[in-house]
């Protein structure tokens, strides 16, 4: 799609128009025209609308025109529902006219055959020609609801309640079922994208954010077309304090995995969407009931105190174990509750009772005094920053209908006197929550959740601090880095190029003789690794061409006449080959460290545990690059790689102030490399008690950087 900002800039013709124009409307009921007639009126759309049909001389009581050019009246945005076929043309004379937006909603185009795609890039041309902000094609149309605009086609159209919640869907399934916001939410914007053909869904997310109305978006994603804009869009949304919610699908790689290195298996396609989404402070849920509490918790209060705890407080000692088995899993720290708290709580409870978070605030039996004392003391509490309050209470009653609503009132009457941000939670989703608990906590701006895991992920997304801003990426050292890379021959120079960056590497050097091997072997100290290497054999230690633990000069002649023997054995007379001495690490815990550079999102860094422990866990933490110190920490303390390094059965504790500086070295290097390096993986880097070496590398060219065969070293320590 292109990324001219012509659509951006008329997107008000689109989503405010003046005047708009039906193409297609026809007296047929089942008239897709004539559906987004009666929509716009629904919705309360005050401008002229024009129906126009060929023959009929009206159409829901509106005078009728043969074409767009026979309206004698200027028009902002068309609808156009006719087949695809019939799309272009209508759209050239929309351009031609002058009109700035249109909306197409049939398939038939790039979602069809052959002839559906061109039929959609004529659409593009004319749109860019024009300067169209075209919505669709294949879509259900838009509506903003504060303005009453509705070029909408679904035939029953739920009745909205204006807010402050904007729905943006590459799913017309899902946007219809946001649409019905059974919650009450409150909506700005419901907009389907469709083909995307020229607008999509960065687009849509750059208008509503800058719209006053809007506080909070949820997306529904299949993928994201403009990464640049849609980042842009994101970080407008900070700045103005409204969240962003995502629900992606299509976890897959598309075809991007890389074969030779472990990267493209560990860092999927979906993994670098959940950091990209991160990094741009966009929260990512993982079903359609997260994305509506989330709407809700979001809409109520934006973000909760940072830095501070979270307390879970229930009716039922069952409940609260209920809380402390699933927190865990989501991420949801329950930290204990601070001695001058715990005494504050104890008018409420029996002496011999022990409050701990969660907490079951039964106590001596429920009373609106007794949990004033509990709400009080939690409250008093500077180091707590969000509280969850957890009832069960169906829609009608259930059996802490009667409690929830004390509560709630209680709640309620200090709202605005404390800065903790409260929460409260149905257990159980069943018909939703308490209608009359509800009434009382929408009053006060207090959110109500329903479902017990699904709040408490919601939760934990909205506790999450937000992603440190990443150290800005030098551009004139990216063009000698890249330089750099292409003129590089061989492992020896790959190795320096770390080495050169930051990233701890092994010392390593091309031998032509076994005599010049063992002089090479002397100067870095025995006990050494040789390797025989070439461009072809990107894995070495399948083939036998890598020697560890060389103790001496005897022996590595013989190796050294060993590889010669196995690379003639494995390779064309022709081939280019090399051996290489290596530098032997010492032992200690073997992380995997890689750079994913991604064409469109980005570049990303991994780490985890490494050496053949990455296909027995296959675990790896993955962020958007470079990174700092802290990140780098964070990303260790993810995955397995923290606890191997602080000591495991008497061995340790090694390095971990190496094995972080290392990972912010190797981000720093693969984002001066996007563009140029696919991937960039140390597996091992070998972390000691003092110190850190990368002692096997794999380098790949970007597929379309004129760059080398790819570069790579096999080494083991013994």
């Amino acid at each position: 799609m292109p990324t001219d900002t012509h659509a951006s800039s008329s997107l008000d013709a689109l989503f405010s128009p003046r005047a708009v124009a039906v193409v297609g409307a026809s007296q047929r009921e089942d008239s897709i025209g004539l559906r987004v007639i009666r929509n716009l009126r629904r919705f309360g759309y005050t401008g002229p609308i024009y129906p126009v049909h060929p023959t009929n001389e009206e159409v829901a009581g509106l005078r009728c025109y043969s074409s767009l050019s026979a309206i004698a009246q200027p028009v902002d945005a068309v609808f156009i529902g006719l087949p695809a076929a019939q799309g272009p043309a209508v759209l050239e004379e929309a351009g031609q006219l002058g009109i700035r937006a249109a909306c197409i909603n049939a398939s038939g185009f790039a979602d069809a055959d052959a002839a559906g795609v061109q039929l959609q890039t004529g659409l593009r041309e004319i749109a860019a020609r024009h300067g169209i902000a075209l919505c669709g094609p294949n879509n259900l149309g838009a509506i903003n609801v504060h303005g009453k605009v509705a070029l909408w086609t679904p035939r029953y159209a739920s009745e909205l309640v204006p807010g402050s919640v904007a729905v943006i869907s590459q799913s017309g399934t899902m946007a219809l079922m946001l649409c019905q916001d059974e919650r009450r939410v409150g909506l700005a914007y419901v907009i389907t994208c469709g083909n995307e053909a020229v607008l999509g869904a960065a687009h849509y997310l750059d208008h509503v954010v800058r719209d006053e109305n809007v506080r909070t978006v949820l997306l529904f994603l299949e993928t994201i077309r403009e990464p640049a804009l849609f980042e842009a869009a994101a970080r407008e949304a900070a700045r103005r304090g409204t969240r962003i919610v995502a629900l992606k699908s299509g976890a897959s790689e598309a075809g991007r995995a890389l074969v030779a290195a472990h990267t493209g298996s560990l860092a999927g396609e979906d993994r670098l969407y959940s950091a990209f989404l991160s990094d741009c402070g966009v929260v990512r849920v993982h079903n359609p009931d997260e994305l509506i509490e989330a709407a809700l918790l979001f809409n109520a209060r934006p973000r909760a105190a940072a830095g501070r705890s979270f307390v879970a407080v229930t009716l039922s000692g069952g409940e609260a174990a209920l809380i402390a088995d699933n927190a865990p899993a989501l991420g949801l720290a329950l930290p204990p509750l601070a001695a001058a708290t715990r005494a504050a709580l104890m008018p409420a409870f029996p002496p011999f009772a022990r409050p701990s978070n969660p907490l079951d605030a039964w106590g001596l039996g429920f009373s609106a005094e007794r949990f004033r004392i509990v709400l009080d003391a939690l409250l008093a509490d500077e180091t707590i920053g969000a509280i969850a309050l957890s009832i069960v209470a169906s829609t009608e009653g259930g059996p802490d209908g009667v409690y929830g609503l004390e509560m709630a009132r209680a709640c309620a009457a200090v709202a605005g006197s404390h800065d903790k941000a409260l929460v409260f939670i149905n257990a159980t989703a069943g018909a939703g929550p308490n209608r009359e608990v509800k009434k009382v906590l929408d009053a006060a701006g207090i959110a109500y959740l329903s479902g017990m895991r699904t709040a408490l992920s919601v939760i934990a997304q909205w506790l999450r601090p937000a992603a440190p801003a990443r150290p800005p990426v030098d551009a004139a050292r990216a063009l000698e880095w890249h330089a750099r890379l292409r003129a590089g021959r061989g492992d020896v120079d790959a190795f320096a190029l770390l080495r050169d960056a930051g990233v701890p590497m092994a010392q390593a050097q091309a031998v032509a003789s076994a005599q010049q091997a063992g002089e090479v072997a002397a100067a870095f100290g025995y006990p050494v690794v040789m390797k025989g290497c070439a461009p072809a054999l990107p894995h070495k230690s399948e083939l036998g061409l890598v020697e560890v633990g060389l103790p001496d000069a005897l022996a590595v002649t013989r190796a050294h006449a060993a590889l010669v023997e196995r690379l003639d054995a494995a390779l064309p007379a022709c081939a280019p080959r090399e051996l290489i001495v290596q530098q032997m690490a010492d032992q200690g815990i073997e992380l995997m460290l890689a750079v994913r550079n991604d064409p469109q999102l980005g570049s990303f860094v991994l780490a985890g545990p490494g050496g053949t422990l990455v296909e027995l866990i296959g675990s790896t933490s993955v962020r958007r690059g470079p990174v700092e110190l802290a990140t780098a920490h964070a990303m260790l303390d993810e995955t397995a790689a923290g606890r191997l390094l602080a000591g495991v059965r008497g061995r340790g504790p090694f390095d971990r102030e190496a094995a972080a500086q290392a990972i912010v070295a190797l981000s720093q290097l693969g984002a001066l490399l996007h563009g140029v390096a696919a991937t960039v993986e140390i597996n091992p880097l070998i972390v000691g008690r003092r110190g850190a070496l990368g002692v096997d590398l794999l380098i790949e060219p970007h597929p379309d950087a004129p760059a080398p065969a790819p570069q790579s070293s096999s080494g083991e320590r013994a």
